[in-house]
């Protein structure tokens, strides 16, 4: 119609209007092309990918087409399921950068539909770690109380997932009120399931009462539970409580074969004690190069005890061949990591030369620095040790290693015990002081105690001051005498002890008005007379000329 319209305006006039006749040559090809272009979009919308071809593509991870598939899709189709992996692979980074604006849009629009896995993911995402403020780049910000809506409502749906997040914001109180029953419920509801970290998890609260009375037999068989649905923390534990008879019989070659799972797993710890248990062939047939191969690759991973016990098994020639350079290189190693054992162990190869030049500063210096973790036990045996043969003089007063030296003492060390009563006998009151504890714990040396405790009362220790007043007032190793008691627990109450305050006022009550007189002067005394001064040293002036 157009084109006979156009061809009989210009039979009608003797100068064509080009001007209209371009108008309708405009209008004949959008007419023409309409159907072609229909016919494209309908091509684009066939050529969308569909959740068959994007499953596999995801399982060849070929995780570009994933996204670009799934973006069609949740564009076209407006689907829950398409909108919320859309909405994951976002979150995820998968196929792109991560874009976590774009995944909370789309999950949220499937959470609209009642979607219960986005209800969880958009959940999780709001307890991340992200601002609790409006984070400047996402434009998010953390919203427990949101995160807590959303489980809550994908928790009623069945979701094992959401209901296992909702326990954990109950047990925390966060984003909903602090409520145990309702966290042992939500999470019984995920373990039952097969949610293998709420069955972990579930362990946990019938171990220690969260929610429920405790019950061991219960929590072991939740434990069992998790580690079966290949829980790798849960299969560790199980390997504990197996081979430390925690809950269930003892049982080491069980204890093994649960620490195999979980360090073919990649669990590190667990690869490091199966690696000890073949190197020393417990329980387990001795196999050196199984052995070696666990507990290296445990070190790869930064386990410092696996680093540590391949060290002792260099020095030891457990399983291979002694090698003291070696020996010294993986204790070398766990010792940068902090392993206290693993620092006292390379300050003992400085101290005697094995496997490294002989360095006496090296390893006093390592033995301090082990001190400061939980193997301070074995430095202060060390340093104490060091003490008594006089290998520290010079290099640290002896003051600093007195309570090295009560510690060894008190594990019966003989040596330290010797260089603490040459300390003592010296007058250095630290030493009267902790030897004086030492010896009243057995009746035999009780009165050497008391009389060391004395000495450093008279020497300014509040301490001894406060614990010898005590004495004197229950006549413990000593005379019964209130005046003494008072006098001791006056002199220390002056000098900060607030316990000894409380006593002053305690046998005050049991005491005559002369005695408590002569108590007081006796204080009075002390502290003119008795208390010791520090040393006078010379002063110098300088003058400007």
């Amino acid at each position: 119609m157009v084109f006979r319209t156009t061809l009989q305006m210009k039979r009608n006039r003797p100068i064509p209007d080009f001007r209209l006749l371009g108008l309708s040559w405009l209008v004949i090809c959008i007419v023409l092309a309409t159907p072609v272009l229909s016919q494209g979009k309908q091509d684009n919308a066939a050529e969308a990918p569909t959740m068959a071809e994007i499953e596999q593509a995801w399982q060849q991870g070929d995780f570009g087409f994933v996204r670009q598939g799934l973006k069609q899709l949740a564009e076209q189709d407006g689907t829950a399921l398409a909108q919320y992996r859309y909405g994951r692979v976002l979150a995820m980074g998968r196929g792109g950068p991560k874009d976590l604006p774009g995944a909370v849009l789309w999950l949220s629009r499937a959470a609209e539909k009642n979607h219960a896995e986005a209800m969880s993911l958009l959940g999780r995402i709001y307890l991340s770690n992200i601002s609790e403020d409006q984070d400047t780049q996402t434009g998010l910000k953390r919203d427990p109380e949101k995160a807590a809506g959303l489980l809550t409502r994908a928790a009623a749906l069945g979701n094992a997932e959401a209901q296992y997040y909702l326990s954990l914001l109950h047990t925390k109180a966060e984003g909903v009120e602090a409520d145990t029953d309702a966290a042992f419920t939500w999470m019984l509801a995920a373990a039952q399931q097969q949610y293998a970290p709420a069955q972990f998890e579930l362990s946990r609260y019938y171990s220690r009462g969260i929610g429920t009375e405790r019950n061991e037999e219960s929590a072991v068989d939740w434990l069992e539970r998790a580690a079966e649905n290949n829980h790798v923390e849960a299969q560790y534990f199980l390997a504990i409580a197996f081979e430390t008879g925690r809950g269930v019989s003892q049982n080491l070659s069980t204890a093994i074969k649960w620490y195999r799972r979980a360090a073919e797993r990649g669990l590190p710890i667990a690869q490091r004690n199966l690696g000890t248990y073949y190197l020393k062939g417990e329980d387990v047939a001795q196999n050196t190069e199984e052995g070696l191969r666990w507990l290296n690759a445990a070190a790869k991973a930064g386990d410092p005890g696996a680093m540590g016990n391949l060290g002792f098994a260099y020095a030891n020639g457990l399983g291979v061949a002694q090698d003291d350079k070696a020996a010294a290189e993986w204790y070398a190693r766990a010792s940068e990591y902090g392993l206290g054992r693993a620092k006292v162990a390379l300050g003992s190869f400085y101290q005697e030369g094995r496997g490294v030049e002989q360095d006496m500063g090296r390893a006093i210096a390592l033995y301090r620095q082990a001190l400061e973790t939980p193997d301070a036990g074995l430095a202060a045996r060390r340093l104490a040790r060091l003490a008594a043969s006089g290998d520290l003089e010079g290099r640290i007063a002896p003051q600093s290693a007195i309570p090295w030296a009560l510690y060894a003492a008190e594990q019966g060390d003989e040596a330290a015990m010797n260089w603490l009563a040459e300390q003592a006998a010296a007058g250095i009151r630290d030493a009267q002081a902790g030897l004086a504890g030492l010896y009243l714990k057995d009746d035999a040396t009780a009165a050497e105690g008391a009389r060391l405790r004395e000495q450093a009362a008279r020497a300014g220790d509040a301490v001894a001051q406060a614990r010898l007043g005590e004495m004197y007032m229950t006549g413990s190793h000593v005379d019964l005498d209130y005046v003494a008691a008072h006098k001791w627990f006056n002199i220390a109450a002056t000098l900060g002890q607030l316990r000894a305050a409380e006593l002053r006022e305690t046998v005050s009550a049991l005491m005559t008005p002369e005695d408590l007189a002569r108590a007081q002067t006796a204080a009075r005394n002390w502290f003119e007379n008795e208390e010791p001064q520090p040393p006078a040293t010379e002063q110098s002036i300088m003058v400007e000329e």
